[in-house]
């Protein structure tokens, strides 16, 4: 598994989320938007209902059958799911790929809001 297409297609299902979660103003969607927190651009349920999309995801495209949320992910003392490229290094980890790179960045997308 491609860490940048694994981002990539990430990043894409969270535009997703954000277009479905119709906030009015603009939201960038990038690899390193935050997930939880303060800044957070999901609410608390499409940030549920993205990690659902992720799961499946990685069914569909990978027959990986995984639950992102376990014991094991929110007893860390970092979070897994801080963003995007920590959620997908999480990922990686599980399936026994390799760590990221050092300085690996991927582009930004934005959702413009009417």
């Amino acid at each position: 598994m491609d860490r940048a297409t694994l981002i990539e297609s990430m990043t894409g299902l969270m535009k997703a989320a954000v277009d479905a979660q119709g906030d009015q103003h603009e939201l960038v969607v990038a690899p390193d938007s935050d997930l939880v927190g303060a800044r957070a651009i999901l609410s608390s349920l499409a940030l549920v209902t993205y990690i659902l999309d992720v799961e499946g995801y990685l069914d569909t495209e990978y027959g990986l059958q995984v639950t992102l949320v376990s014991e094991q992910a929110l007893s860390r003392s970092e979070s897994p799911f801080r963003t995007v490229e920590t959620l997908a290094d999480y990922i990686l980890e599980l399936t026994g790929e390799p760590p990221a790179a050092a300085g690996e960045s991927e582009p930004e997308q934005q959702v413009a809001r009417g």
